[in-house]
């Protein structure tokens, strides 16, 4: 089988286990990075073995990449993901694949006008334990589904992350970085979304970061309302035709 050659843009925390799980593929390379800091992209190269260090620009338009995977923060996946599938090139995206449901929208809709394939975060709905579930609830093994709820409780991403103020920014938050995990699963196992209803506040206007070096300073001011309570309507999906979920 051809080597699939991809291009890694964004080298900051996720990217070491893209990184090394790519790895356990014989038919999958990387065979370029690149970031908008070109240290880190130089770092990572010598890190994993990857032979070329590009810009971003650079990467997107190499003729011997095929899938550009994009590992921006939230509010960069739209114009790279754009830029890349105008490219000719097939695209994977961390979660969000946009901050808006309308750049999301055309994304697909490009990828399906130039027949290329994009795909997005998380793709946890695969793994065994949600792929069980979903057998569970199509077996009726638990009967009729009525109410699903899922909660993350725990201190924010200034605790472990180096460089956590953009999960804090108006293109951040924890519905952009954890909410994907949740809705993924609810989607796959029941259906589509008909409705939503959300409420959002800031109980910490400053947050200081907690970790990492060299860091001149350390408080940064919260945008994005970090505590995100949300009611989802299903649709009629797989096992019941009306589904509430708590987030």
């Amino acid at each position: 089988m051809k080597k699939i050659k991809v291009g890694l843009i964004g080298c900051g925390v996720i990217s070491d286990i893209y990184l090394k799980n790519c790895r356990s593929f014989e038919h999958v390379e990387v065979v370029a990075v690149a970031d908008l800091e070109q240290v880190r992209a130089e770092q990572k190269s010598k890190e994993y073995g990857i032979p070329i260090v590009l810009s971003v620009d650079e990467l997107i338009h190499h003729e011997e990449i095929d899938i550009v995977r994009n590992l921006t923060p939230p509010g960069g996946h739209y114009a790279l993901c754009l830029q890349a599938l105008n490219a000719g090139k097939h695209v994977y995206v961390e979660k969000p694949l946009s901050v808006s449901l309308e750049e999301g929208k055309a994304l697909i809709e490009t990828a399906s006008k130039k027949g290329l394939l994009i795909g997005a975060a998380p793709d946890t709905f695969l793994g065994a334990g949600l792929q069980t579930c979903r057998a569970l609830i199509e077996e009726g093994a638990i009967g009729k589904p009525v109410l699903a709820t899922a909660f993350m409780l725990k201190r924010g991403p200034e605790h472990w992350h180096p460089n956590p103020a953009f999960f804090y920014q108006a293109d951040g938050g924890p519905m952009y970085d954890m909410g994907p995990y949740y809705l993924t699963a609810f989607i796959s196992l029941m259906g589509s979304v008909k409705r939503v209803t959300a409420s959002a506040g800031i109980p910490f206007l400053e947050r200081t970061i907690m970790t990492g070096e060299d860091i001149k300073e350390r408080k940064f001011r919260c945008i994005r309302r970090p505590i995100f309570p949300a009611m989802l309507n299903l649709k009629a999906g797989r096992s019941a035709p009306s589904l509430q979920a708590l987030m």
